[in-house]
């Protein structure tokens, strides 16, 4: 039994280990035009210039779990190690023609319009929202702007000696869709090893969710949302954030509001949603609204980037001329404050854009019209009101003008409470457990030495958290024997739980 024991601390210790090395995935950065590294293994930030890539407007990046720098999505280009064209990484996000990609000189502009999640071993999935060359003509000629497909390549960093290779290219996950915006984001499944990647389907005013394996993705399953009266689910620059504990949605959204004979849309309005990290549902909190100022600058001040507090507990929204500081603990839809303006003359000022938590605790601050080296950053973000120490101009690098962050999940993220089994705090119920013969073809014996009146309850889940097989487990009946021969071949987890003790749990093969 304490070998048992011991084998399963072991598991445990190795999964807490691999996940606190996961938030070193997002410690390099790429963006700016041309582009510039932001690498986070130093404090402060350290800055490299590698010109030989476009520009990244809009970005994705990822690292290893080491934080070394992997590769980075630009939209239609991936830049390898050295940031050189990757292999076979040109023209992606193109499965129904070239013309977008064309158009654009083949670097995204739009938020994200990109996004990178690990897949198995050193591969990595590369999601990318784009058009058809039908939507394109249409987007060219100003008809009205749209995006129609949901897509997604794989690439391979063990191929071409290390620097990578796109070894599948512009799979479809959806077509002929009504996007009006980019909005995407992704989360890990409460199991700490799958994702949602979450997407707006704003003419339908849905949600579409994808289960993304290692092997495969399932969906898209829709989720309905919360329509106020005179709502507008969406607007063109609309974006969506997932809480830092993965158990809030925010997402941009406008709304109608009467202007004599015309209409304005109010852009600065965000929907929260709690959302199920096991289940993947979404349920709606609570609408927040900021002032829409429409008077005091040449253009409307129109929401941009959503960001959370790490602590989760504070919601950021950037509009081109203000920041405001909304907290999702009031129920007050205007509780929030307002934390700066334009830091020059507007002649001068880039706008405020597209936001994100870095590895050193700091929200950094987009600039969409990419005419600064700087960028400001929020230095105390968990704190509430200008205490959060706005910081205008607070990083400057000589290199390059800076844009917007890179579209990039919480990668450190790791199993949920709602994930029915854990491996933490482990012990035996009382007496001997013992589960055989591991790896099991066709028959699992289970065998627990229980006292006169007790009982145990054995559980085998697989991976993605589904109960396969439940049995009540007596002192009458030491030992079951069960008959698994119909069972999938692969890795599971059971639990085998005691009133009155701790749950012991284990991992257990089936060939």
């Amino acid at each position: 039994m304490k070998k048992l024991i011991g084998l399963c601390l072991l598991l445990c210790l190795v999964f807490v280990h691999g996940f606190s090395q996961e938030f070193k995935r997002a410690n390099n950065w790429y963006l700016g035009a041309p582009g510039v590294f932001f690498d986070f293994n130093f404090n402060p930030v350290n800055f490299y210039q590698y010109p030989n890539l476009g520009a990244a407007a809009s970005s994705s990046c990822v690292s290893n779990t080491s934080g070394q720098f992997q590769f980075v999505s630009t939209g239609f280009q991936l830049g390898d190690k050295v940031l050189n064209l990757m292999d076979n990484g040109d023209s992606i996000n193109c499965p129904k023609g070239y013309k977008f990609y064309h158009d654009e000189t083949g670097t995204g502009i739009y938020t994200q319009m990109t996004l990178i999640l690990p897949k198995k071993g050193n591969q990595y999935y590369v999601f990318g929202v784009g058009m058809s060359d039908s939507v394109a003509t249409n987007y060219a000629n100003h008809t009205y702007t749209e995006f129609d497909v949901l897509n997604y390549s794989i690439v391979d960093m063990d191929s071409n000696g290390g620097k990578g290779k796109v070894i599948e290219k512009n799979i479809l996950l959806a077509e002929n869709q009504h996007y009006v915006n980019c909005a995407m984001q992704a989360v890990r499944h409460g199991n700490g090893k799958d994702w949602w990647l979450c997407k707006a389907d704003c003419r339908n005013d849905k949600f579409q969710l994808y289960l993304v394996k290692e092997d495969t993705i399932e969906g898209p399953f829709y989720q309905d949302i919360h329509i106020l009266p005179n709502d507008d689910f969406c607007s063109f620059t609309g974006t969506m954030y997932f809480s830092e504990d993965g158990t809030k949605l925010a997402y941009g959204t406008g709304k109608i509001i009467p202007n004599g004979n015309d209409s304005i849309y109010d852009f600065n309005s965000v929907k929260v949603y709690d959302f199920d990290r096991c289940k993947g549902t979404i349920s709606y909190r609570q609408e927040y609204k900021v002032p829409f100022d429409t008077t005091t600058y040449p253009n409307k001040d129109y929401q941009f980037g959503l960001c959370f507090s790490p602590d989760s507990k504070l919601l950021y929204m950037s509009s081109i001329y203000s920041l405001h500081q909304i907290d999702i603990e009031d129920t007050n839809r205007y509780n929030a404050i307002y934390i700066t303006g334009p830091d020059t003359v507007l002649n001068y000022f880039p706008w405020y854009g597209q936001m994100k938590i870095a590895p050193d605790g700091r929200i950094y601050i987009g600039t969409p019209n990419i005419t600064r080296p700087y960028m400001s950053y929020i230095a105390q973000p968990n704190v509430r009101g200008l205490g959060c120490q706005f910081t205008p101009n607070g990083i400057w690098q000589p290199y390059t003008n800076l844009s917007n962050t890179p579209n990039m999940p919480c990668y450190s993220l790791g199993k949920d409470s709602c994930w029915p089994v854990s491996t933490s705090n482990l012990s035996a119920p009382q007496g001997e457990l013992l589960v055989y013969p591991n790896p099991a073809h066709t028959w699992l014996s289970i065998a627990c030495m229980l006292q006169e009146g007790e009982s145990a309850q054995f559980e085998l889940y697989d991976m993605v958290g589904n109960k396969k097989l439940e049995k009540t487990l007596t002192r009458d009946e030491n030992t079951r024997h069960i008959n698994i021969s119909k069972m999938p071949q692969g890795v599971y987890i059971y639990t085998c739980k005691q009133a009155g003790h701790k749950t012991a749990s284990g991992k257990l093969i089936i060939e």
